[in-house]
């Protein structure tokens, strides 16, 4: 239960965390004057103050901010403020919490890689299981034994031996096995499984534990988030059509559960699972809702369009109302959530 806990605050400070640094650190980059930069939300539980930033940490820790200078009405006219930047760089500011989540999701995919994971060795036509009740076990076969020829051909890979038994006509198979100095013959009766559509004998190729070079790892965590995100889309989709249940979202509490077994399931699960999570949040923040920073990039858009920006009282008032609705909405699925996990699902 312990070691759950700090793996489930380990997540929530790797989401959260990363994406306020983003903003942070290009609100400076572009010269912007950054009052604050908090992890958490509501009332300040302890901070410092070094430079023009205070830091702090807050009471409710799913979430945070960063407040820039002339953000807020009354502070339009701030000299180093955001709304006195250049579209391009305030535009910058906003979309750097959500780069920053990819960057993390990347980083922890490439671990996946580096730490490595099992998979099959289809290169050789090696014999790792053997199915009981299966044909192979019937006639001998056994792990380890290397499978040259069937029916006289000869078999390289795995793919090969698929091939010969998938589309065989003879009722009984010629192997020629090769079990560690021996080689010999031996004769299997391949059956129809209906659930493969195929004949098949009963055997399974061996399983390898692959590890790949950092560069290589970077590539394929890259590819991974990318494959990730479209996942996350169609499952969007999903829900907007019909086809996927809403009530399937998850709120903090479902979330601190899932990360809770991902953790006991092993490190590339958790590591797989948090990556997911983060190109969740990365995504989340850009849709065009008020109060998230897709909502504030609307706004620039609009902005970007019109030639001049909106009157910031009533921007603010926007995102004030959008921030009470997502608020409302997390207490909603918190809800769900405990009573889920009351239920025992």
């Amino acid at each position: 239960m312990i070691v759950s806990a700090v793996f489930v605050i380990f997540v929530f400070v790797l989401l959260i965390l990363p994406h306020e640094i983003g903003h942070f650190l290009m609100a400076k980059i572009c010269g912007m004057k950054v009052d604050r930069f908090s992890f958490g939300l509501g009332p300040r539980l302890w901070g410092f103050k070094r430079g023009e930033t205070e830091y702090r940490i807050s009471a409710i820790p799913f979430g945070g901010y960063v407040k820039i200078a002339g953000m807020e009405p009354g502070e339009e006219h701030s000299e180093r403020g955001f709304r006195k930047q250049p579209l391009g760089r305030r535009v910058l500011v906003l979309c750097a919490g959500s780069v920053t989540n990819y960057l993390v999701a990347v980083i922890l995919l490439a671990l996946t890689f580096m730490i490595g994971f099992y998979t099959f060795n289809l290169e050789e036509a090696i014999i790792g299981e053997v199915t009981e009740g299966s044909p192979a076990a019937s006639s001998g076969l056994s792990p380890g034994d290397r499978i040259i020829e069937i029916n006289d051909e000869s078999i390289d890979n795995w793919e090969d031996l698929a091939f010969s038994i998938k589309n065989s006509e003879e009722e009984i198979l010629k192997l020629k096995i090769q079990r560690n100095d021996r080689i010999f013959d031996m004769r299997v009766r391949p059956v129809f499984y209906p659930e493969a559509g195929r004949k098949m004998v009963g055997i399974s190729p061996v399983r390898v534990l692959k590890r790949e070079d950092p560069i290589t790892s970077l590539a394929k965590g890259a590819q991974e988030a990318f494959v990730l995100t479209r996942a996350i889309f169609f499952a969007i989709w999903g829900m907007i059509t019909g086809e996927v249940p809403i009530v399937g979202v998850r709120g903090p509490v479902g979330i601190a559960q899932f990360v809770g077994e991902s953790a006991r399931m092993g490190v590339s699960s958790f590591l797989i699972v948090t990556a997911l999570l983060s190109i969740n949040i990365g995504l989340l923040n850009l849709f065009p809702i008020p109060a998230l920073d897709g909502g504030r990039l609307l706004f620039l858009l609009v902005e970007g369009i019109r030639g001049k920006p909106l009157d910031l009282k009533k921007e603010e008032l926007v995102h004030y109302i959008g921030f009470l609705i997502l608020i409302s909405l997390l207490f909603l699925v918190t809800y769900q959530d405990v009573v889920r996990l009351a239920m025992g699902d």
